[in-house]
């Protein structure tokens, strides 16, 4: 029985170690206000660094299976990252101590794209070496069909 404690001490420490190793918080600020039939989609997040020292990072993103539909089910979307102010994608970003920073993240569906699927696009800050230094945001989208719309 002393080796329940041990254990669950053990995975308290690996989960703590993992939350500390994350400088950069990222989080949605709003949702897409677009209809779910309209092909483009911004979403605004918001990334801060929760250190005493400044973070060079890049917003990596990506598709990924969504666990809760089946394969076929699921397609796949083109996303960029925009800079809130200009609009334009940026590539690498400098945060200072306790600052933020929002960009849009924007979703692109195929026109063609199969309705009555789903994505899930995984979003991640990255350091220069192309480790993770920020918790994981995945947005999942509905390409809807027309049929159900009211």
């Amino acid at each position: 029985m002393k080796l329940i404690p041990a254990i669950v001490m053990f995975w308290l420490f690996v989960a703590s170690t993992a939350i500390a190793q994350q400088s950069l918080i990222l989080k949605i600020k709003e949702g897409s206000d677009q209809p779910n039939y309209k092909t483009e989609h911004l979403y605004l997040l918001e990334i801060k660094n929760t250190t005493r020292s400044n973070a060079s990072f890049t917003i990596k993103t990506s598709n990924v299976p969504c666990e809760e539909f089946k394969r076929n089910q699921q397609i796949e979307l083109s996303h960029s990252t925009l800079n809130k102010g200009s609009r334009r994608q940026f590539s690498n970003y400098n945060l200072q101590p306790n600052e933020s920073f929002e960009f849009y993240v924007k979703l692109t569906r195929p026109l063609n794209a199969a309705k009555n699927s789903w994505n899930c696009t995984k979003v991640i800050a990255l350091d220069d070496n192309g480790k993770p230094i920020s918790n994981t945001i995945t947005i999942t989208s509905l390409v809807p069909d027309s049929k159900d719309q009211h």
